[in-house]
């Protein structure tokens, strides 16, 4: 029975939710004022008579911007605001809780919309910003903003001597809806990658970016942390340079710690003792073939990632197979690769690499399942040329012991029960595969594709228990 809904505006980029309040981020792309023109209907030019050209540019120019001013002055301003209703009635006033960054970033309006799933009025916060992407902690909700410097057009004085920077947003939130607020701005170097390379901790925001894009010369990357002061968000200290000439490739904070991989040709893994906010350094530093697109904290001294192999070319590396690493992490001075499981050959794939959602890590039996496409073949940076498995992967997979498979659950991709070897193709950043999901449950195990739902017992994977099509 459905019991209260609320209608947006906007579009959905992100939600989270703590206790029973759920915060909303959405995007709301105000709607052209009809009419409107950027250039005089008679733009015909008379070169006989210069003199008289130019008055009549001058008065054309002059009639469009009164006539636009017209269109600006009777347009219905709150047509283009973001708005909620309830039962077609406005859930919010029509203006409050906006706020307008002094630099531009776009016409677009970015809001946070916080209920209670218990009931109870809803409570709004918009910026006038496009989006970005989305961190949140307990306690405050923030949106990283990037740009690019162009030879025209206001930057940011505390940017100078950036092409690229990025405006972060912070939004006060909580287990109410009337805690939502806008609290504070603020401005670092670089992009982010994603979520994971936003933290908060002990009330500072720490940020991992990159400057540049690889073979850039210049490219290289940096981790800032940031205090609010007031409506801002301020710089405490900072690891600028790191790694000249790659890229970041995943992040992952810990308490005081914080992990952060690079790629051109190896793969860096760098270790950041981040304990003293005002003085962030680098502790320790690995480095090997290949590179992680997602790490996960398996326990307080252990990282359990995923990404690519790497076959080393001199100057660059062609990325390869799948690949499992464990890292043991608990001398921070001192990283030390433990255990490595590659999968496949180049082409192979996996959901899990560029969606964290689509990685099952089931600590309590020491689970690992992964949604896998397995080329074979391919040589010299070709991609694998027959596939030999579409489906989901377990693995028993501890510190201790590394990676033993557990088992596959087959999801073939032809109505024959065979495989599209035409799939062996992936780039890295466009990674996929057949089973999007999977929930380990008790002694069973569900994987999810397009096609099916399979349940699969962990004690032979190999027998399908119930299928259930999803297709028509």
């Amino acid at each position: 029975m459905k019991i209260r809904e609320l209608d947006l505006s906007g579009s959905l980029l992100a939600a989270r939710r703590i206790g029973t309040a759920i915060h909303t981020v959405v995007i709301d792309a105000p709607a052209a004022i009809p009419g409107l023109l950027g250039y005089p209907e008679d733009s015909g030019c008379d070169t006989s008579d210069l003199a008289l050209q130019r008055q009549k540019s001058i008065a054309g120019w002059e009639a469009l911007r009164a006539k636009n001013l017209a269109l600006v002055a009777q347009a219905d301003i709150r047509a283009s605001l973001p708005a909620i209703t309830e039962n077609g009635t406005p859930a919010v006033g029509a203006c409050g809780g906006f706020y307008r960054p002094g630099l531009a970033e776009g016409r677009s309006f970015t809001s946070l919309v916080s209920v209670d799933l218990s009931g109870g009025p809803l409570t709004s916060a918009s910026v006038v910003s496009d989006p970005g992407v989305i961190y949140a902690s307990e306690t405050g909700l923030y949106m990283s903003v990037p740009h690019t410097r162009s030879d025209e057009g206001m930057w940011y004085p505390s940017m100078t001597d950036e092409k690229q920077a990025s405006t972060v947003h912070k939004f006060r939130i909580g287990a109410t809806p009337a805690l939502t607020g806008y609290e504070a701005s603020g401005t670092v170097k670089g992009r982010v990658l994603n979520q994971f390379s936003l933290d908060e901790s002990e009330g500072h925001l720490r940020i991992a970016t990159t400057s540049g894009h690889t073979p850039e010369p210049a490219v290289h990357s940096t981790m800032s942390i940031l205090a609010r002061s007031g409506g801002s968000l301020v710089l405490s200290g900072k690891v600028d340079n790191i790694a000249p000439g790659e890229d970041i490739r995943s992040v992952r904070f810990d308490g005081s710690r914080g992990y952060v991989v690079t790629f051109k040709k190896t793969d860096p893994l760098y270790v950041f003792d981040l304990g003293n906010a005002s003085a962030p350094s680098i502790s320790g530093e690995l480095k090997i073939p290949g590179f992680s697109t997602y790490m996960h904290m398996m326990d307080a001294q252990h990282l359990l990632t995923i990404g690519y192999d790497a076959d080393d070319k001199g100057d660059f590396a062609w990325f390869a197979g799948v690949m499992l690493q464990i890292f043991d992490v608990s001398d921070m001075k001192n990283p030390v690769l433990a255990h490595k499981e590659v999968i496949g050959t180049r082409g192979s794939s996996s959901e899990a690499l560029t969606n964290h959602l689509a990685f099952t890590y089931f600590a309590p039996k020491n689970l690992l399942a992964l949604p896998m496409t397995i080329c074979e073949g391919g040589a010299e940076g070709s991609f694998g040329t027959t596939m030999t498995f579409a489906g989901l992967m377990v693995y028993d997979a501890s510190a201790a012991g590394g990676f033993t498979l557990k088992g596959k659950v087959a999801h073939p991709q032809t109505t024959s029960g065979g495989y599209d070897s035409g799939a062996c193709s992936q780039w890295w950043t466009q990674a996929s595969s057949e089973v999007k999901r999977s929930v380990i449950m008790d002694d069973f195990v569900y994987s999810i594709s397009d096609k099916r739902v399979k349940i699969n017992g962990l004690a032979n994977l190999a027998i399908d228990l119930a299928v259930l099509p999803l297709d028509d």
